[in-house]
This record gives C-alpha cells, structure tokens and sequence, in this order.
C-alpha cells in the first residue's frame, strides 16, 4: 500500500441472496468428509449455537488454530480443505503460488477500532506510532497485527522498517508484552478485547479508516473440484448462521465465550462491535488484497512483487 488501500467498513450485503442460490447442492455432498481449519474455535461455535450444524448431508472435522498463518500453512500442505482467514496473512499465503483459492469473501457490516491495533501496557510511556520508532512490536507473521503496523507507519510518513518485529504466537506475544520483552503488541479481535479488559493493556491511538478489510474462506483446488457441494453447503449454512448471530447477540456471545473459553466479558464486546455477512468475491476484495500485496513488498517482506488475481475463484457461486 503506497497509501493504506481503504478497508471496507460498510461492503455489500448480497451475500445471503447469492448462497441461497447454490444451497440445493447437498445431494452430491453425500459421503464426504469436509475438513474445515478454524481459529479459536469461532466458525465451529457460531454454526453449533445457531443450529446449523445439524443434519448435515457430509462429515465436519475441525482444526484449530491460534492465527490464519499456521491454518494456511496447513491449506497448502493440503491438511485441511477450506478455513477462514483475513485478507493481511492471505497475501504471505498466495506469495506462495498455494494450490488452493479464495471461494467467499467475509465483509464487515459493522466494525470497530478495536479490531486490530497496537497495544501497549498501561504504564508503557509510548503515546502514538512516532513513539515506536526504533521500539518492539510482537505480530504473527504476516497477520492483521503485522499489517496494522505497516499502515500506522506509512500513513505517519515514517520508514516501513522504523519498528523491529518480534514474531510470536498471540499467547508469546502477550505475556512477551507483560514482562517487558516487547514494547507493543499487534494485535487483532479478540485478542484485543482480552488484552484491554483483562490485562489492563491499552491501544495507541490510530485512524480508524486503516482497520477493517476484508476476510475469506479459502479452499484447496482439489476441495474446490472434489468437494463442491459439501462448500457450497457449508458457506450456505455459515452465512444463515451469521444472520441468526447478528440477531441474537446475548446468547451468541454466552456460547462463543463457553465454547471457546474466553471470558464473557470479551466474548460480548467482540460480538456487539464486530458483524460480518458471507458474499461474493468482487473486484474491490481482490484490489484491497493487491493494495495489501504492494505495502508487503515495499516493506521487503515479500522477495518479489505478488499479482493476486489468480488467488481467487470469483465464479464458484456460480456453480451447481
């Protein structure tokens, strides 16, 4: 991102219409096994509490992860046939040329600055992004943590590399955070709600317009030519499930914190500000993954230009 591309804040919501349309592709999902990569257990929860996990015409296995880096690395090794994962750590995973595609576009319908950006300890003297120069931030490795970053820096018109990156795992990073051995934390939902509620940490302040993209369900090429009714179902289901999510935020927020293990307190706030349907895939989700793209390699953490058009299967809506 020469500028931070702009992050959809409020994208279409065509989404449930399309899925509706391809729903009808259970009967040749009979017999399958669907191995779908999670993080933190959120898409299981969300499907189990809205009761759309039931009666289902193939088998769900489920693999969690902590952060969309491990769970792509396991959709390129082929381990898994589909998972969720934001639009930051989906670039590093097409740098790779993976066998596998973007099927489904998560775009937000409502969000808050809460979620992704840097945080420090309450007592940290660091105010604003100028503060960090020279200074710790601990990211996953090419996470929304990492990308949140690199924007504060190029929208302050500072160097891309004025920060050193210590590249830890959220659960490192955190305690790395309260014993001093970083000094800030990049970080996204609801990793942010924990670290602010219940470990008294505190977010620099940055522009809201810099957080927000876009996420999306990817799928291997063997799952997508394979598989297809089974994910043609499984987003079908998920986008209902979110509907149901959307209108029911008490008891979505009681399950997720239960099935999960996150305080309650945490659980409620990701859910109250954070909302998002299962759409399309449209041009403006594959320019704002090139915008992302073009930053990571002004920041040399790609070692060529990446062209991402080929990481999308823009017509698998369209298929029976």
């Amino acid at each position: 991102m020469n500028h931070p591309p702009s992050r959809r804040q409020l994208l279409r919501a065509s989404g449930v219409t399309a899925l509706a349309a391809i729903s009808g592709c259970k009967k040749s999902a009979s017999h399958v096994t669907l191995t779908i990569g999670d993080q933190k257990g959120g898409l299981q929860s969300l499907l189990q509490r809205s009761g759309e996990a039931a009666n289902l015409p193939y088998k769900i296995n489920w693999a969690q992860f902590a952060a969309a880096a491990p769970l792509f690395e396991a959709l390129n090794a082929g381990a898994i046939d589909t998972g969720i994962g934001g639009d930051a750590p989906f670039v590093f995973f097409l740098a790779t040329n993976p066998p596998a595609q973007a099927i489904a576009a998560l775009t937000y319908t409502k969000i808050s600055p809460n979620q992704a950006g840097i945080l420090v300890r309450a007592d940290s003297p660091l105010q604003n992004i100028h503060d960090f120069i020279g200074k710790r931030v601990a990211v996953v490795r090419g996470s929304t943590g990492q990308y949140i970053t690199l924007a504060a820096l190029q929208a302050a018109g500072l160097p891309l590399d004025s920060v050193n990156f210590s590249f830890l795992q959220p659960s490192d990073s955190l305690t790395t955070l309260l014993s001093k051995g970083v000094d800030g934390w990049g970080s996204w939902e609801p990793y942010m709600s924990l670290g602010e509620l219940h470990y008294g940490l505190r977010p620099l302040p940055l522009n809201v317009q810099q957080l927000g993209g876009v996420g999306f369900i990817v799928a291997t090429n063997a799952a997508i030519s394979g598989k297809a009714g089974a994910l043609h179902d499984f987003l079908a289901r998920l986008s209902r499930a979110r509907a149901w999510a959307a209108a029911n935020q008490a008891a979505y927020a009681a399950g997720f914190a239960k099935d999960t293990g996150l305080p309650l307190d945490v659980a409620q706030r990701y859910v109250s500000e954070l909302s998002y349907k299962i759409a399309p895939i449209d041009t403006e989700s594959v320019a704002t993954v090139q915008g992302l793209a073009n930053l990571y390699t002004a920041a040399k953490l790609l070692p060529r230009p990446v062209s991402v058009n080929a990481g999308f299967n823009m017509d698998f809506f369209a298929q029976t």
